[in-house]
Parts: C-alpha cells; sequence; structure tokens
C-alpha cells in the first residue's frame, strides 16, 4: 500500500505519514505533482488515461501523480514522469510554475505545477499501458477544446484553481522565447 508524507498548509512536512485514500485531519496535506511538457512548437504532451481505478479513467490530462514517503516534489515528478511514459527528467529541467493548496472533503492536498521545455518523440516513449493508453501533442487552445467537450481532465474546475491553464499560457515569457531560439540556432544556424 502506497504511503503519503503529510505537510501542513504552508508546505512543511510533519513527520507524519498516512495511507493512501486514508482521510487526512484538519491542516493536514499531502504532496501531488502535474508535469506539462512543451516542446518548441508551443505543444503540450498529454496522455490518455487507462487505469479503471483511476478517476479520470478514459480522458486526457497531463502526467501527474501523488508523492509517496520519502519524495520530495521534484523526486515524485521525475518518478511519475518515468513511471507513466518512459521519459526520464532531470532537475534542472523541471519549472515550478506554482503551488496550489486544495482542501478537498476527503483529503487536502498540495499540488505542484510543472512546466518541462524538451522537444519528444512520441515513438520514443514507453508508457505504462496499465496507466496510460496513448500520448498526444496538443496546443493550449486544442486542450481548451478538448476540455470544453469532457475529454480532457478540467484541472481549474476540479481544482477550483480558474488560473490554472492561464498559468501555463504565461509561462511562455522571454525567457522561454530565448531558450528555444539558443536551441534552433545550434541546430540550424541563425536565420536573423
Amino acid at each position: 500500500m502506497e504511503m503519503f508524507d503529510l505537510y501542513d498548509n504552508k508546505g512543511n512536512l510533519l513527520n507524519k505519514v498516512a495511507p493512501r485514500g486514508s482521510s487526512l485531519n484538519e491542516g493536514e496535506f499531502h504532496l501531488v505533482v502535474h508535469i506539462w511538457i512543451r516542446n518548441s512548437k508551443g505543444e503540450y504532451l498529454i496522455q490518455k488515461r487507462s487505469k479503471t481505478t483511476d478517476k479520470i479513467f478514459g480522458m486526457w490530462a497531463s502526467t501527474a501523480g501523488a508523492a509517496i514517503t520519502g519524495d520530495t516534489s521534484l523526486k515524485a515528478a521525475i518518478r511519475e514522469t518515468y513511471e507513466e511514459i518512459g521519459l526520464m527528467l532531470n532537475e534542472d529541467e523541471l519549472k515550478l510554475l506554482k503551488r496550489y493548496y486544495i482542501k478537498d472533503s476527503k483529503a487536502s492536498y498540495i499540488t505542484d505545477l510543472y512546466l518541462v521545455k524538451r522537444d519528444v518523440l512520441l515513438k520514443d516513449l514507453k508508457l505504462d499501458k496499465l496507466e496510460v493508453s496513448e500520448c498526444d501533442f496538443k496546443t493550449i487552445e486544442e486542450i481548451k477544446v478538448m476540455i470544453k467537450n469532457n475529454q480532457f481532465w478540467n484541472y481549474a474546475k476540479l481544482l477550483e484553481r480558474l488560473d490554472y491553464i492561464e498559468t501555463l499560457e504565461k509561462s511562455w515569457d522571454n525567457e522561454s522565447i530565448i531558450y528555444w531560439w539558443c536551441i534552433w540556432n545550434k541546430r540550424y544556424g541563425s536565420t536573423l
């Protein structure tokens, strides 16, 4: 049975653990990570959930999962990405965009929203077919349409965080543009 470390409402480790699915006491949170991988075209790697016990079975989503006992947020993000789609990330690739504190009727949790900028080929992914049936790339606009059509998990509604998708959109900042220009320039030479 998976065990989770528990945190307080400021993200401090409480030195307490709880089994998956258990109710938490007031002021106790467990840690969840969402990992969004964006390529140089501005498309996001998404996955279709196949795990029948998953509450979003058959829907598209980002790579995500819960931190288990001993995981840091970064370690959980790296582990979940590798377990679900066979992609090994490095800590320095993961950019923490936002931390959300979610209070739920059964369990409260901290959700760390990460962005990774990397070009990935779908053929190179090794999907855990018990968790993920397929992967694809979609723009943020295409994802919004999928959310509207109930094909993609609506994080903003379910997490009650209306800025969720906007946080991803705003992450395309000058640093990102410079980063991708450097990659383009390295591969193809400057065309300016």
